[in-house]
């Protein structure tokens, strides 16, 4: 009787580790842990978030309100007589 309980506490009292290639779910896209993605919650909420692993779970954190976007400037007249030809 002993020697079974010993080894129902060996079986539980083993650790659990996150697999190294976890991964989150966002958007329809697969992201490794430790990458950023903007998520789109809805219609019009977006932030930046990163994958994150917690108690063996991977989960978003939100790093920032909104999404980074790329500045362009609007095309100009002058703009388009700097261009060779």
């Amino acid at each position: 009787m002993s020697i079974s309980i010993v080894s129902v506490l060996g079986l539980t009292a083993q650790p659990a580790f996150a697999g190294k290639d976890c991964e989150c779910l966002g958007n329809g896209k697969r992201i490794k842990e430790g990458g950023v993605m903007c998520l789109q919650i809805g219609s019009s909420q977006r932030y930046l978030a990163r994958c994150e692993s917690n108690n063996n779970n991977t989960s978003w954190k939100k790093i920032s309100d909104g999404c980074p976007t790329a500045g362009m400037s609007p095309w100009t007249t002058r703009s388009a007589s700097l261009l060779p030809g």
